[in-house]
């Protein structure tokens, strides 16, 4: 996920831990029939149970292999039109450029592009899943969610690039309303020596490794189509170096600002 101011198909994860690192297995989410799942089935109850009890949880084949091609037709097109910055680290004001901690660009897709550049279509295939995934979520997952609030970009790492260890929310600050990161993948063809790789950090820390904690974290690939969703506050979490450029569609799906609702209903009460 990005620092700067951002769907499980019927899938089972498996963990399996061993003293020093965790691995993450998925088996593939399937519809009836034993045909692969559309990128519009809702989150299954295993997938919710594993955000409730483990803070994340992957999904591979999340958007079917068209619309991971049309999102990286969009990304490739909208890089040629220079929409692309190179992204900072940290929040609002205190937002800097620092690639001793991040190597990577990326372009804002909220507020919601008014343009047509690009593919329109792929990114209104986005905001459509986000908008299901967020109804989703807060129906079923015990958190409420604002739509109005969901943040997302595109994110571009070239060979080289890389995110340190960081988490994405932040009690006292304006990500502290952050819910939920998600990222999904764009990487056709990727391959292990691509790298790249999401690490979550299992280790019990933050922002930084428990002192004398041995190393304890989950590699998830970053293969086209796969959605990786946590606790944007409780999951430390890292981009390992890309040997290969990188794409991902990566946002926050966030809390509603306290006293909105109830201001909501006093609104609707006098109109």
């Amino acid at each position: 996920a990005t620092s700067s101011t951002m769907r499980l198909s019927h899938t089972c994860v498996i963990f399996t831990v061993t003293a020093h690192r965790a691995c993450a297995l998925s088996i593939s989410p399937l519809r009836a029939g034993g045909e692969s799942s559309s990128a519009h089935s809702p989150l299954p109850a295993a997938a919710l149970t594993a955000l409730r009890t483990r803070g994340w949880c992957h999904v591979p084949a999340y958007f079917d292999a068209e619309a991971v091609h049309m999102l990286r037709d969009d990304v490739r097109q909208l890089h040629e039109l220079g929409r692309f910055d190179t992204a900072g680290v940290g929040e609002a004001a205190t937002n800097r450029l620092d690639e001793s901690v991040r190597r990577c660009e990326q372009c804002f897709l909220f507020p919601k592009l008014s343009d047509r550049a690009g593919r329109p279509a792929a990114r209104d295939h986005v905001y459509s899943a986000l908008d299901r995934l967020t109804a989703q979520l807060s129906s079923e997952a015990g958190t409420p969610l604002e739509p109005l609030l969901t943040e997302g970009a595109y994110a571009y790492y070239p060979r080289g690039g890389y995110y340190k260890r960081h988490v994405d929310a932040a009690a006292g600050r304006p990500s502290a309303l952050r819910a939920w990161s998600y990222l999904i993948y764009l990487n056709e063809a990727w391959q292990p020596t691509d790298g790249g790789c999401l690490r979550i950090f299992t280790d019990g820390g933050g922002e930084i490794a428990p002192a004398g904690a041995p190393p304890s974290y989950v590699d998830v690939e970053p293969k086209a189509g796969t959605l990786v969703l946590f606790q944007s506050d409780a999951v430390p979490h890292e981009v390992l170096e890309t040997h290969a450029e990188r794409m991902a569609v990566v946002g926050w799906l966030s809390k509603p600002v306290p006293g909105s609702s109830a201001r909501r209903k006093l609104i609707g009460t006098l109109s």
